[in-house]
């Protein structure tokens, strides 16, 4: 149950009254408008609380205000990405027995367990009598959000509502939002970061602008038309804005003050194109799972001086970086990240076996008179410096060993990118008898002379990695395939690079 959300929401829309809440296109919505809309669904529901609402569609202003509706009804928003296939939303309605599941209009589904209704509302002439949203306490369930299932079945990450609460406040204070801040969200709300600009309007009160079309002609639209101050994004959108088909170079970005970014670190050729496209504005460089809320963030007047690092731990948080054996690494030292305080997740909706494997008791807990608390075993490498700065090296679960040296290939993809001679790039690996793993990169090239460019790259390979990080193989994609959160989908690639076939 999420009433406490409700509780919350009404308060703060209330406080803004008739100022806007979002802009999608040329539509807009007052604060008031959403109050009157997220009723209108709350009366229209079919949901009691503690149930669960499937909610499957691309962002949008009927989005934003159904997801408040059902915090009114004491029920548990569930996101799936509007993209994800078939087969992802059928398991996540399957999984949580939803009670409903609410689409895009027009979008035909296959049978499903639950009520399937198009998203599309009006907003009624008065506000319907709500039920009293029960009594409950804020670590009851706030929302689930499913993952992409790029490794697995999708899970379903559960966080509190307390959580969601607290969450908004410290990465609202530690990025420094002002009250007049407009926020640019390109990023789908199913997706972990996109849900945490969504929550900045639902309970922060900062608007949002939603791209139209999506994408990066969107959004340049959007920052031509809405003036927005904030532009939240992952690498992916800001390397597709400063593509050669995104008309961002004649579009005027002088809003924008504070750019963020999470979902992995930016590759420098895009960091560095990015601050020179907005030269007013401060970078901010976070990290966090969806298990997580938030983890980090580098203060944005260190992006230029450490732009390697992730940052310090937020408010509330703090990360350790433990070795294989249970102990805490020193400075420097490789190992891998644990979440420990605020922004710990609930759990995987009705999956105990793969919860307990990421949430486990804290290592390092030393009051044997209470029980340990538990911590987020995040499956990230890396290390902390001396002054507790984190810097990140990859999955563990994407460790390789060529020539009998472990490597990361997200060290190899930052190498590489810097030759500044591919659109786009992603490291994989395929089994070999004698290198044991064969590291294959897997690149987009530019339009103009891309054969030029693959020598470029190769010749950059040989001339700045040792033997042991070179690809041995070279593939050629027009565009990297992606999962339905816009994340490069390395199962598709891994399967891609078993061919022995080469290329190049």
């Amino acid at each position: 149950m999420s009433a406490t959300l409700w509780k919350r929401f009404l308060a703060i829309a209330e406080s803004r009254g008739g100022d806007i809440a979002l802009r999608h296109g040329d539509r807009v919505l007052g604060f008031d408008g959403l109050i009157a809309l997220a009723s209108g669904w709350a009366g229209a529901l079919p949901l009691r609380p503690g149930d669960r609402a499937v909610i499957a569609a691309p962002n949008s202003i009927d989005l934003a205000c159904v997801v408040p509706g059902i915090w009114a009804c004491g029920a548990i928003p569930v996101f799936v990405n509007a993209d994800a296939p078939d087969a992802h939303l059928r398991h996540a309605v399957n999984t949580t027995d939803a009670a409903v599941v609410l689409v895009a209009p027009g979008r035909t589904l296959p049978d499903l367990s639950a009520p399937v209704l198009p998203l599309a509302v009006t907003a009624p002439d008065h506000l319907p009598d709500l039920p009293v949203p029960p009594k409950q306490d804020g670590r009851a369930p706030g929302s689930i959000v499913f993952t992409s299932g790029s490794t697995g079945a999708p899970k379903g990450v559960v966080q509190a509502a307390d959580t969601l609460a607290n969450g908004v406040d410290r990465v609202a204070a530690t990025l420094g939002y002002r009250a007049d801040d407009t926020l640019l969200c390109p990023i789908p709300f199913a997706f972990d970061y996109g849900w945490g600009q969504l929550l900045s309007l639902l309970l922060g009160g900062l608007p949002l602008v939603l791209p139209e079309p999506r994408g990066a002609i969107g959004l340049c639209n959007a920052l031509a038309q809405h003036r927005p101050s904030v532009l939240a994004g992952v690498p992916a959108v800001f390397a597709d804005l400063l593509s050669g088909l995104s008309p961002i170079r004649d579009t005027d970005r002088s809003s924008i003050r504070l750019i963020t970014n999470t979902g992995s670190r930016i590759p420098d050729p895009v960091r560095d194109g990015l601050m020179r496209l907005f030269p007013q504005a401060a970078v901010s460089l976070n990290y966090g799972l969806t298990e997580t809320y938030r983890s980090a963030s580098l203060p944005p007047k260190m992006a230029q001086t450490h732009p390697a690092s992730v940052g310090f731990a937020l408010p509330g948080s703090t990360l350790i970086v433990l070795r294989s054996d249970g102990t805490e690494a020193a400075p420097g030292e490789e190992g891998e990240v644990i979440h420990c305080g605020e922004g710990v997740f609930l759990g995987y909706w009705n999956d105990p076996e793969r919860t307990a494997t990421v949430l486990r008791p804290d290592p390092l807990w030393s009051v044997p008179a209470n029980p340990a608390p538990l911590v987020v075993f995040t499956g990230d490498l890396g290390h902390k410096d001396e002054v507790g700065l984190l810097y990140l090296h990859g999955r563990r679960d994407r460790q390789m060993k060529s020539m009998g040296v472990r490597v990361s290939p997200d060290e190899i993809e930052m190498q590489l990118l810097c030759s500044g001679a591919v659109r786009e790039l992603a490291v994989v690996a395929r089994p070999h008898d004698m290198l044991g793993d064969l590291i294959v990169a897997i690149v987009s090239l530019p339009d103009t002379d891309p054969q030029a460019a693959l020598k470029a790259l190769k010749r950059h390979a040989r001339e700045t990695m040792s033997p042991y990080m070179q690809p041995r193989d070279y593939r050629v994609l027009p565009a990297l395939p992606r999962n339905p959160n816009g994340k490069v989908d390395y199962p598709a690639l891994t399967r891609l690079a078993a061919s022995e076939m080469q290329n190049g």
